[in-house]
């Protein structure tokens, strides 16, 4: 993790490429301490296991994190995609997945990328788990409307991956560029960016180490690369002041 001088200077330096871009993946967290909050999604995975009538062996508590989930589908599918809701509505509430949300050099480092203020967040964890692929997000972006209520308030977006993550393990997938406006089209999968709205545009997979934050302007296309191995991520949508 680097001290506050070098953040400036690294935020200084990603600054012009996120104006241009759209982007920029900044190097701002203790990678232990990333890893660390890992702890949150299994510990809430054993709490809503505990609470079925499944017993609770079957819901493989040995298996990494990282196969868990998928280990359980293998035999009962239904409880699988119950853990896996479950961890993408309520993980993020642990308390070192809250520590992350809360630290004052994330909206700080968003702030000055966006050139903005901002105030209200709200966090989530998203997954990228083989079992599962509906559940990828397909090219969007995360203001979809831009009419300045609800999520329309969204400017800087915080996606923190909590182990590596890059093409090979599930990462995202960005088309590059800073947009004046959402590309995204309303139909009958929400608001899915269709491929033509992005040609031309070039395409990136960065790699992010844990301890890596990838921050997005609420207008960038992106999309959830498939992973061989479950990929959990805590996601902070900042909003305007």
């Amino acid at each position: 993790m680097a001290n506050d001088h070098d953040l400036r200077a690294c935020v200084v330096t990603h600054g012009a490429l996120f104006a241009e871009h759209g982007h920029a993946a900044v190097p701002l967290f203790d990678p232990e301490l990333i890893r660390a909050a890992q702890a949150d999604i299994a510990e809430h995975i054993d709490r809503v296991s505990h609470a079925l009538y499944l017993p609770f062996d079957q819901s493989c508590p040995d298996a990494p994190l990282s196969e868990r989930i998928d280990r359980v589908f293998a035999h009962e599918r239904s409880v699988a995609n119950l853990l896996r809701a479950a961890i993408c509505t309520d993980a993020h509430r642990g308390p070192r997945l809250q520590a992350l949300v809360n630290d004052p050099r994330l909206i700080g480092t968003a702030e000055r990328l966006g050139d903005r203020k901002l105030s209200g967040k709200i966090a989530r964890v998203r997954a990228s788990i083989a079992c599962f692929p509906a559940h990828r997000h397909a090219w969007h972006s995360d203001v979809a409307r831009d009419d300045g209520t609800g999520c329309g308030k969204v400017v800087v977006t915080a996606w923190i991956p909590l182990s590596d993550a890059g093409p090979e393990r599930g990462g995202l997938e960005i088309a590059a560029g800073r947009q004046p406006a959402p590309l995204a089209s309303q139909g009958d999968d929400g608001f899915e960016i269709p491929e033509w709205r992005l040609a031309g545009l070039p395409r990136v997979q960065p790699e992010c180490p844990a301890g890596t934050v990838l921050f997005l302007d609420r207008f960038t296309p992106h999309r959830t690369l498939p992973a061989r191995r479950a990929r959990f991520a805590l996601v902070v949508w900042m909003k305007a002041a």
